[in-house]
């Protein structure tokens, strides 16, 4: 915009000059001492013209030499800028590729520029993750030894490769002591949290795992199938943990209740049975076995119910045939009435339940209860021959 308004003012002048020139006639009279000297008009203002004309050009080339050499260092800081953005970028792109030799090499070549200070951050990480990811751990601590002179705020990115490649190694100590660091400049930080997670669950510890596994549910860091393994996990260690019944009970308070309901119900009654806390152990077993009919409660019923009063264990049979209202033809749950009847000598009861388990599964458990219910009643021959349908089941099983 400013050349053409130079262009339109310039083309101004020499319209008014050739129109002047063609009213004005007339000489210029130059006088040097006793030296006279005559010049048109027209040619003088040509003279004049010109003059300012070369001197402008002299001008330009004088001022273009005295500032030469600034505009050649800015050239070249230029030229190095634009190295160092080239760099970068390959160094970045190669990383991302696995090329990690490659990107090291470019990163190298950032830090060796002079005006790749600003950049120099970015390129020690790309240094350091490639050369771990090389395995050449000692450049990677010396790109971590420079990265460690820079301002604190800029060495998350080297607390994280250092507790990634510590948790790697199976070195706990190197590793907290770097989450410890990265949680100071970013607590919140998503990479931080799953690194903590690994790290409490190598370290077997169930309330970080589900602290973690919380704040990454928070924002969305982990899928509902890894949500569900974790928290599982925890849940377990959290059962497993418990050596007596008050940790029990602050664990049975941090599990939700559906996850008891569900598949931990047959670790909560195990852990009763093994402190020692038969009453509820019989109690969760009513409470959790009509949800889904888990076969696998039913021996822990029985054992449990053998620390039960006698008046008890009548009440147990009596829970555990409404039961058999529902599911008829379970032959686990006809087992554990058999057995429940043995123990009370209601052989009649024992024969029937244990008899109509068989009809639906061969179980030889049941059998060699049956036997003794037999024996019970003065049928030895009948015992005799569950035994022997029970050697023959062993006997055909080692053979295949």
């Amino acid at each position: 915009m400013r050349s053409l308004l130079w262009l339109i003012i310039l083309f101004v002048i020499a319209v008014a000059i050739v129109v002047g020139g063609s009213y004005f006639n007339g000489d210029v009279y130059i006088v040097v001492e006793q030296t006279l000297m005559r010049i048109n008009l027209h040619l003088f203002f040509a003279i004049v013209l010109l003059t300012v004309v070369l001197l402008y050009i002299s001008l330009r080339l004088v001022m273009g030499l005295v500032h030469l050499p600034r505009q050649w260092s800015q050239w070249r800081v230029h030229h190095q800028r634009h190295q160092v953005e080239t760099a970068l970028n390959l160094a970045g792109l190669a990383f991302f590729e696995g090329r990690f030799q490659f990107a090291e090499r470019e990163a190298e070549r950032v830090l060796r520029n002079k005006q790749g200070q600003q950049s120099r951050a970015l390129a020690l990480l790309l240094a350091a993750h490639s050369a771990d990811q090389m395995g050449d751990i000692a450049k990677r601590d010396h790109y971590l030894d420079e990265i460690a002179k820079l301002p604190e705020k800029q060495q998350l990115s080297r607390y994280l490769l250092l507790a990634h490649s510590a948790l790697a190694q199976h070195d706990e100590e190197k590793a907290q002591k770097a989450l410890q660091a990265a949680t100071k400049i970013s607590p919140n930080l998503t990479q931080v949290a799953k690194l903590q997670l690994r790290y409490d669950w190598e370290q077997g510890d169930p309330h970080g795992v589900l602290q973690q596994v919380d704040k990454l549910s928070r924002a969305d860091a982990l899928s509902d199938n890894e949500l569900s393994s974790y928290r599982h996990w925890a849940y377990r260690h959290l059962l497993a943990d418990a050596h007596d019944p008050t940790e029990l009970k602050h664990s049975l308070k941090v599990i939700p209740e559906h996850e008891c309901e569900n598949e931990l119900c047959v670790d909560i009654v195990k852990k009763y049975l093994q402190l020692g806390m038969y009453a509820q152990a019989v109690k969760s077993v009513k409470k959790f076995y009509p949800y889904h009919f888990n076969s696998s409660l039913l021996p822990l019923f029985h054992e449990a119910n053998q620390y039960s009063s006698v008046k008890d264990q009548q009440k147990n049979i009596e829970v555990a045939e409404k039961w058999l209202e529902i599911r008829a033809q379970d032959p686990d749950l006809l087992l554990l009435l058999g057995q429940l009847s043995y123990e009370q000598q209601l052989w009649g009861k024992a024969k029937s339940y244990l008899e109509d388990s068989l009809k639906v599964s061969n179980n030889n458990a049941a059998r060699l209860l049956l036997a003794k219910v037999y024996e019970q009643s003065g049928q030895l021959k009948a015992a005799e021959e569950q035994r022997n349908q029970v050697l023959t089941t062993l006997s055909n099983d080692d053979e295949f």
